[in-house]
């Protein structure tokens, strides 16, 4: 119990010192203004014609690649500071033990992408404040906007896809959603913590960099093979359609991939916080690299 207990304390005190970290309250900015700003042209269109809008704009928010690309870039930028060893760190570790304090490093992980999330789910639903309506049904806006050009003539800059609205109920695909999302960032922010610390470099946040980018390519159909290895692709509903479907990707793989994934992830993070054992395995990794091919016996 007392190890818990230490493990949530290390996680509460690094979610303080959040609202102390303009970078962070920096990235929260800029990704409320762009979210704002393009629904603002929904809202326009909705104001036009005198009816509502049902709350699921989070849903069409995280399927368009473009909007996906900017809300995992702002979550790597969250995590970038990882392993999260602040002054702090030299005092805190001996008195909670290494097991503790990285139980507790994960467990503020957890915490600010379910925070980050959260924030998303908001900030979707803010701009249509006093023009909302609360229904089971995608309603006419969005059935609309996905079966319509109405988009484009109003000027809404992101894909409303009409798959969506065909195949999912809205509470259905708003639930799937944001488990999904939320299992990409916390994904990206294990990622990232386990290659900064055991590079004691940002590898860990050039990885994340990497797997955003991973997704503008196979949106653009350079790499669409890589479909089964881009955690932010796998993140979007709108990816088990199409293209995807030839590589035998459906909506089980992706819910495994994170599952298996956050597993293993979790499981290196741990380690990489014991330095001996770590230094162990990289050791024999190396030997293992290095080992001379055996040479062919001669009679």
């Amino acid at each position: 119990m007392t190890f818990f207990i230490r493990a949530n304390r290390i996680s509460r005190h690094n979610m303080r010192m959040l609202t102390e970290n303009a970078r962070i309250l920096t990235v929260m900015l800029i990704v409320f203004l762009f979210i704002v700003q393009n629904f603002s042209s929904v809202l326009l269109f909705s104001k036009a014609v005198n009816i509502p809008v049902t709350p699921y704009a989070f849903v069409f928010l995280v399927n368009d690649y473009i909007c996906q690309f900017i809300i995992m870039a702002g979550a790597v930028m969250l995590f970038s500071n990882a392993p999260f060893e602040d002054e702090g760190y030299i005092y805190m570790l001996p008195r909670a033990g290494r097991i503790s304090w990285a139980v507790g490093q994960m467990l503020y992980i957890v915490k600010l992408s379910l925070l980050y999330i959260g924030f998303l789910m908001i900030t979707t639903v803010l701009p249509f404040i006093g023009h909302l309506q609360l229904d089971t049904e995608w309603g006419k806006i969005w059935g609309t906007l996905a079966k319509t050009d109405a988009g484009s003539q109003y000027g809404v800059g992101f894909s409303i896809s009409e798959f969506m609205v065909g195949k999912y109920m809205p509470v259905n695909a708003l639930l799937l959603s944001l488990l999904l999302e939320w299992a990409c960032i916390l994904w990206l922010g294990l990622l990232i913590y386990f290659g900064n610390k055991v590079t004691n470099k940002p590898l860990g946040t050039m990885a994340g960099i990497f797997f955003t980018l991973l997704d503008i390519c196979i949106a653009n159909d350079w790499m669409d093979f890589a479909y089964k290895g881009s955690p932010v692709s796998l993140a979007q509903l709108e990816t088990y359609s199409g293209y995807a479907l030839k590589w035998g990707i459906d909506l089980n793989y992706g819910i495994h991939f994170f599952a298996i994934g956050i597993v293993l992830l979790l499981v290196m993070c741990l380690i990489s916080n014991n330095e001996n054992r770590m230094k162990r395995y990289i050791y024999l990794l190396e030997k293992i690299i290095r080992r001379p091919e055996w040479k062919r016996t001669q009679r």
